[in-house]
């Protein structure tokens, strides 16, 4: 992958963190109505989650030789699979019209674990992708 493409990622990764936390902590009425699908709202938890994994494990975490730093790798995902993804829930308790729910923090977990799990499989597979 060319130095513009590593350069690029953190840009990437710190912009889809704006994203999330605009998602997230945005007041409950000001919201746009979706469908009334059972548990849709864990699937969104899962997905913003493992898509922020993903994008943090691939921030400084392999060098030129296509090797990963495992103390970088481990410390982004304990930030963005743990960390984080319980922090925001606990905040949104704060927020007008959004609630603090246990399950949310489980999705968010599980959507960090699929990113992280994403991630090592490219690696394996295709380390010039990460």
């Amino acid at each position: 992958m060319g130095l513009n493409q590593q350069r690029i990622k953190p840009y990437v990764a710190i912009g889809w963190l704006i994203i999330v936390n605009l998602l997230l902590l945005t007041p409950g009425h000001n919201l746009p109505k979706g469908p009334s699908i059972p548990h849709l709202d864990k699937v969104v938890h899962i997905s913003v989650f493992a898509v922020l994994t993903f994008l943090w494990a691939q921030v400084g975490t392999v060098d030129s030789q296509k090797k990963i730093i495992w103390e970088k790798l481990l410390t982004n995902l304990l930030v963005f699979t743990i960390i984080f993804p319980i922090f925001v829930e606990y905040v949104q308790a704060y927020v007008p019209n959004r609630s603090f729910e246990y399950e949310d923090i489980v999705a968010n977990l599980i959507g960090g674990t699929i990113g992280f799990i994403g991630f090592i499989i490219l690696y394996k597979v295709k380390p010039s992708l990460v």
